[in-house]
Order: structure tokens, then C-alpha cells, then sequence
């Protein structure tokens, strides 16, 4: 049996490059998201979390920057081509430490999430440098974009994932939407770009 205890944020790190395989042909996140309810230890994901937090940041200043140069849906296109190059790359890289295919495993379910994934988050994109070349500042529409996706992705757990939250994290959802209002109310001194 495994437990929250045998896993750390070196072995997540570790299954995106090198796959444990289980008895089952799973792996061995895979086999431990089956076997328990609750969310590993914060200790485990915060720090792969914070890195795809500054990612998620760093991904939405790019989008500023260059929102005043490109067409909104070409920069989005431009963006998604350039994740499948470096998609493809790390496959590649997989492929060669596993020596093989193996470590790919899907079914026509998890293709049919990636789709559905890859058209929200290409419609996200496009609208993020919409919005970005209308002169809207950094500092009030990322907030409001990450936070909402946090507002949304909660309710969205909640109906149709039949996940649950504790009062303390309906709490901080709460503080969340206050906060996206503070921020989206704030007028901001506008500067060059």
C-alpha cells in the first residue's frame, strides 16, 4: 500500500521523466491518486505548484509585452506552437531515458480531456492578449484572470467533480473574490509599455 509518506516532490518530479510502472502498467502517482481520497501533504506539491505559478506569471507579462505587437489570435497560435515544440522535445527526452514508448500510456478518455484542455486554454490565451491590447495593466489583469481561473476552477471541482471544500477553504475563496474586486476597481497609473 502506498502512502502519502513514500511519496515527495522528487518522485513527482521524477514521474514526468521516468515513470515507475506498477504492477497494473500504471504509474506510480497514478496508482496513488486510485488509492487515496484526500490531496497529498502540501509539503509534497507546493514546490512543483510555485514553480508553475511564476510559469503562469511569466506566461502573462510575455502575453503583455507582446500584446500591442501581434494579433490576438496569431500570438495564441505563435504560443501553442511553440508548447507542442517543447511538448515533442520532452516525449523525445522521455523516449530516450524509458528506451521506448512505454512510459506514454493514454486512452481515448484522456485524449478527449487533452482536447477539451487544449481548446479552453487556446481560447484563454487569445482572450489574455485581447485583453492585454487594450491597455488593461498587468498588475489588475493577471490577478483577475489567475483569480477568476481559481473562483471558476473551484465551483467548476465542486459541480462537476464532486470535490468538497472545508469552511476554511470556502473562506479563502471568499477573500478571493473580494480581492479580484479590490484589484479590478483599482485604477492603476498607467505607464508605458
Amino acid at each position: 500500500h502506498i502512502t502519502s509518506h513514500h511519496i515527495t516532490s522528487h518522485h513527482i518530479i521524477l514521474q514526468l521523466i521516468k515513470p515507475q510502472k506498477m504492477e497494473s502498467g500504471q504509474s506510480y502517482n497514478i496508482r496513488w491518486l486510485e488509492q487515496n481520497t484526500s490531496s497529498p501533504p502540501l509539503g509534497v506539491w507546493i514546490s512543483p505548484a510555485l514553480i508553475c505559478a511564476l510559469a503562469y506569471a511569466l506566461y502573462n507579462i510575455f502575453i503583455k509585452k507582446g500584446s500591442y505587437s501581434i494579433n490576438p489570435i496569431l500570438g495564441g497560435v505563435v504560443l501553442q506552437f511553440v508548447a507542442a515544440f517543447l511538448g515533442t522535445l520532452l516525449i523525445i527526452i522521455i523516449c530516450i531515458v524509458q528506451g521506448g514508448t512505454s512510459a506514454l500510456f493514454w486512452d481515448w478518455t484522456g485524449v478527449l480531456w487533452s482536447v477539451s484542455a487544449g481548446i479552453a486554454v487556446g481560447l484563454a490565451e487569445m482572450l489574455s492578449f485581447f485583453v492585454s491590447s487594450m491597455g488593461v495593466q498587468a498588475m489588475q489583469s493577471i490577478p483577475i484572470i489567475i483569480g477568476g481561473s481559481v473562483l471558476f476552477g473551484t465551483l467548476l471541482g465542486l459541480v462537476l467533480l464532486n470535490e468538497e471544500l472545508t469552511y476554511q477553504g470556502w473562506m479563502g475563496v471568499v477573500m478571493l473574490v473580494a480581492g479580484i474586486a479590490i484589484v479590478g476597481m483599482d485604477p492603476g497609473a498607467k505607464h508605458a509599455h
